[in-house]
């Protein structure tokens, strides 16, 4: 006969309970030797901590009650998720708040690839679970497919200038996790993602060609955050005039290329330009203005209707298009689509992303951007993007 035993109360105090608040850097090499510094509170520096990346020991340095410094060790390829485990000797074991540290290979590294070269045109690329394949190349070739089981990463480079590019006709995320940026850390340089193919290439059962499809998996897109991308103009902007002026202050510099709403009868007076110069609120460009663009804010029985035209800023440092070529000559550019059997078991979270070139006209599901039969979505969002 079992005996039930009756504990005394237990209280949970969270301000004495270890906790885990930041991992920097949060990949390294899969070879090892990385220096990893983690950042919490309740560390109790002076206790023993081991540190666990993948079950394998990351070597202590150095720790205190905020931050303990460890080197990594190498880690053969296992199939397995990243984890990361902390314990604090008389303390137990550190909450780690879903942070991770990922091994990754690099695509530079001959290793990555068995001591061969790397994937030349043409070529297809599986990243099998465990695996976490980091794009460190300034420019890939076109590839075919990259089947991505693990992880697919672009990794920002220092320079805020800086353009990584990478071609392909089909990235395929199968329980797998992409990442261009996080919320919390965004790609901070440039980076491009083209797709190719035209409307006659072999199709991906459900997500067809020239796409980012995810399935049972995680797309992260993640551009640098721009306070403002729409806006509206000041005063009428008339045809010939060669800069306008809006509302209020934004971010925007020259360079970039904004887009500015028609006004009119028909559905193509809107027009781009790129700016040339900027003098508090207004923009100049050098091409003149083909339309009117109204500014007015008619009175009518003492309420006023503001009837201003719109617009908006299309640059943004992480790009995702069609090729530049088939795609507006056809109308056949690339599309993400991410499905799931109605159960939220795949996520896209895509910010402050331009895609340009994209949509397949005259195929039905093919938008822009798709989350097909995803359910109902509380774990993804689309927010200060720009399509076009």
């Amino acid at each position: 006969m079992e005996t039930a035993v009756i504990l005394g109360d237990v209280t949970y105090s969270d301000a004495n309970t270890p906790k885990l608040d930041d991992i920097s850097p949060r990949y390294g090499s899969e070879l090892g030797g990385t220096t990893v510094t983690l950042t919490g509170s309740n560390l109790l520096g002076s206790a023993d901590a081991t540190v666990l990346f993948d079950d394998r020991e990351c070597i202590v340095e150095s720790n205190t009650d905020t931050e303990i410094v460890c080197v990594t060790s190498d880690k053969p390829w296992v199939g397995d998720e990243p984890r990361v485990s902390i314990n604090i000797e008389g303390l137990g074991n550190v909450a780690t708040q879903g942070l991770v540290y990922r091994y990754v290979s690099l695509y530079s590294d001959t290793e990555t690839w068995g001591g061969d070269i790397p994937p030349i045109e043409g070529e297809s690329i599986h990243i099998p679970k465990g695996m976490h394949l980091l794009i460190d190349i300034d420019e890939s070739p076109k590839l075919n497919a990259i089947i991505v089981e693990g992880s697919l990463i672009f990794a920002p480079h220092d320079d805020p200038t800086h353009l990584r590019t990478f071609d392909a006709h089909y990235i395929m995320v199968m329980g797998g996790y992409m990442e261009v940026g996080t919320e919390e850390f965004p790609y901070t340089s440039k980076c491009r993602i083209t797709m190719h193919s035209d409307r006659f290439d072999p199709y991906l059962p459900i997500y067809g060609n020239k796409v980012i499809g995810v399935r049972f998996g995680n797309l992260e897109m993640h551009g640098v955050a721009r306070p403002v991308v729409w806006t509206r103009l000041a005063e009428t902007a008339e045809a010939g005039a060669q800069s306008i002026t809006l509302i209020e202050e934004v971010d925007w510099v020259v360079g970039e290329e904004i887009v500015i709403a028609g006004t009119g009868w028909y559905n193509d007076d809107h027009e781009t330009r790129i700016i040339t110069a900027v003098d508090g609120n207004t923009f100049s460009f050098e091409e003149p203005l083909a339309f009117l663009h109204l500014s007015v804010a008619p009175v009518y029985d003492g309420v006023e209707i503001p009837m201003r035209a719109e617009v908006g800023l299309l640059t943004r440092n992480v790009v995702y298009r069609g090729d530049p070529i088939v795609s507006p000559a056809d109308l056949y550019g690339a599309h993400i689509m991410i499905h799931s059997p109605g159960d939220e078991s795949s996520v896209g979270r895509i910010e402050y992303v331009e895609l340009k070139d994209v949509g397949q006209a005259f195929k039905l599901g093919r938008y822009p951007l798709h989350y097909h039969m995803i359910g109902t979505v509380h774990k993804s969002y689309v927010r200060g993007n720009s399509i076009h």
